[in-house]
């Protein structure tokens, strides 16, 4: 059980809506609870698919006018290796905590407005004690943060490649995302109360403006550069627009943060304090939750490398303007996939992890409940696999046969001549792949048990050999270069999806005294049959992608007359499979 801790009478903004969806005074995962818990995880999905709609907007906007002015190398030192510096700290210090934290004991949310902050210790059993123990934990990231920035700073400055070490301003930018990396780290506690709270609005509001911060930051000082330039130094700043743009934008979202806390909260209540059990005995971390939290953090270890995985492959592998052609790929396929994806990720997460925390409690008087969450729970888990599909489907059978199109009307014919729109038409196979992927281990992460994420461990080693062995072959002994990395990236995820569809599969049909019929609908809802559209569907899909190929091929893209016709063709056949 979570416990909102707020200044008394003060009454919150963004918990007007939505505190009366969460808050609850029973142990009792009734109906209406579970409908609650769904509207406020709808409610927050949307507002996070928004704030990916504009962060990613915003960055695509950008990018076609920085990459006019920004030769490959910058981009693909920026977009590459400095993006993967500010992932790898946050990734390694907090991902592990965050999933830990953010499962939570219980679904329900207590309000608290008498609390005595002068407690020198608190109940470790009460309800501040459940609050205080996620709290005190959430503060671990912090000095781990130290130690990982100090010393992947270190690596990138001291083991750098000569040409990328001579880039003008590497050093400097390379502290610059260091330290934004940290400056996020040090408000992971107050992002840590807000999600368990269910306060989403916080987030959007502060990352939003943020992002909008960084893009003008980052196109200001791109354009700037760009007066006067040659062609031996052809921006002035480089890759330091980007780095004083990410500085900026953590500046707005640590303000934006302890702002809200600060104002709407006794802040108080927020810091570490000292716990003692029904023995009197003190302590400050929570044995079960910090036990998580290093199970979480040694898969963060292993996630870490199969999710930027490219970017260290491409980077081992490849130059500095062989990352930036890649990076410019992945900036088109991964566009709308981003949007999307990661909200949905983050938010199943959430309400799988509170519709699901009792349902394997012995309680007779539970017993509906749980089933109900139970079947609610794996309906909104299909549909969401069902989505994933037909999306990737018209990725699939439309945006293949586009892209050249697409990259010769945004950049121009340096960038569509190339083999971009070949390597994003591959893109665009992977893009399913990556959605049920994302979906499905979100379902793990929030209802596994301890013991189970452990030997998700090891297979996750496996799975990290068989990404690297897979991408070294393709790349390295095929010479696939960019092909061979999404390939890498597909047959990795594909391998992931397995085992946890196997995972889910084997929860919900697990004994819980169903009856025949329930049984059977389990396994309807877990059947392929149920997972995939329609043979008509599929049939159309198909024809459109026979249609729009030969559009591609025989009529093409070469002039804006051409286009008009193509991408007239790819209309005409998207309104028959709507």
């Amino acid at each position: 059980m979570s416990t909102i801790k707020r200044k008394t009478n003060v009454k919150l903004p963004s918990q007007e809506d939505e505190s009366n969806n969460v808050t609850t005074t029973g142990s009792d995962q009734s109906e209406s609870n579970i409908s609650r818990i769904l509207s406020s995880s709808v409610s927050g999905a949307s507002s996070l698919v928004i704030l990916q709609l504009i962060s990613r907007l915003a960055t695509f906007g950008l990018h076609q006018i920085v990459l006019r002015y920004t030769d490959p190398a910058t981009f693909g030192i920026a977009s590459v290796q400095l993006e993967l510096l500010l992932a790898t700290i946050l990734f390694l210090s907090r991902e592990g905590f965050r999933c830990a934290l953010l499962r939570g004991d219980d679904e329900t949310i207590v309000v608290d407005n008498n609390n005595n902050s002068k407690e020198k210790t608190v109940p470790a059993d009460s309800a501040k004690g459940s609050m205080q123990k996620i709290t005190n934990l959430s503060y671990i990231p912090i000095p781990a943060g130290i130690i990982t920035t100090f010393l992947a700073c270190s690596f990138y400055v001291y083991y750098a490649p000569e040409e990328t070490f001579n880039t003008p301003y590497y050093v400097t930018s390379v502290v610059l995302y260091g330290i934004s990396a940290f400056g996020e780290l040090i408000i992971e506690p107050l992002f840590v109360t807000a999600m368990n709270n269910l306060i989403f609005k916080l987030r959007v509001s502060c990352e939003g403006i943020g992002v909008i911060v960084r893009c003008i930051i980052t196109l200001v000082l791109t354009l700037l550069g760009a007066r006067g330039n040659d062609e031996k130094n052809p921006n002035t700043f480089g890759i330091l627009a980007f780095a004083v743009a990410q500085f900026a934008f953590t500046l707005v979202i640590m303000a934006g943060y302890i702002g809200y806390f600060v104002s709407k909260w006794d802040i108080s209540l927020l810091m570490p304090r000292k716990l003692r059990d029904k023995n009197n005995k003190e302590f400050w971390l929570d044995d079960h939750l910090f036990s998580l939290a290093k199970t979480f953090t040694k898969q963060s270890i292993l996630k870490h490398i199969l999710t930027e995985g490219d970017k260290m492959l491409i980077a081992w592998l490849s130059s500095p303007a062989d990352q930036g052609i890649y990076a410019f790929v992945v900036n088109y396929g991964s566009l709308v996939a981003r949007i999307l994806f990661q909200p949905l990720e983050e938010t199943g997460r959430t309400l799988f992890s509170k519709l699901l925390t009792n349902v394997d409690k012995k309680d007779e008087k539970m017993v509906n409940s749980q089933k109900t969450a139970l079947f609610t729970s794996l309906k909104v888990l299909t549909t969401l696999i069902k989505f994933h599909i037909l999306l990737g489907l018209l990725f699939i059978c439309f945006a293949t046969n586009y892209t050249g199109t697409l990259i010769d009307l945004l950049v121009g014919s340096v960038w569509s001549q190339s083999l971009a729109p070949i390597v994003l038409s591959a893109y665009c196979l992977y893009v399913p792949i990556m959605g049920v992927n994302g979906i499905t281990e979100a379902f793990v992460a929030a209802v596994a048990t301890e013991e189970t994420l452990s030997t998700l461990n090891y297979w996750l080693i496996s799975f990290s050999a068989g990404f690297v062995g897979s991408g070294i072959i393709f790349m390295k002994v095929f010479s696939a270069g960019a092909f061979g990395l999404i390939a890498a990236n597909a047959f990795n995820l594909s391998t992931r999806i397995t085992w946890s569809w196997n995972f889910i599969q084997n929860y919900f049909l697990k004994n819980r005294n169903y009856s025949q019929s329930e049984v059977e609908e389990l396994q309807r809802m877990l059947s392929l049959s149920n997972l995939l559209p329609r043979l008509l569907v599929l049939i159309s899909f198909f024809i459109s992608w026979v249609v729009t190929f030969w559009s591609n091929e025989h009529i093409g893209w070469a002039t804006m007359g051409a286009k008009i016709k193509h991408t007239g063709i790819g209309c005409f056949c998207a309104i028959i499979v709507a």
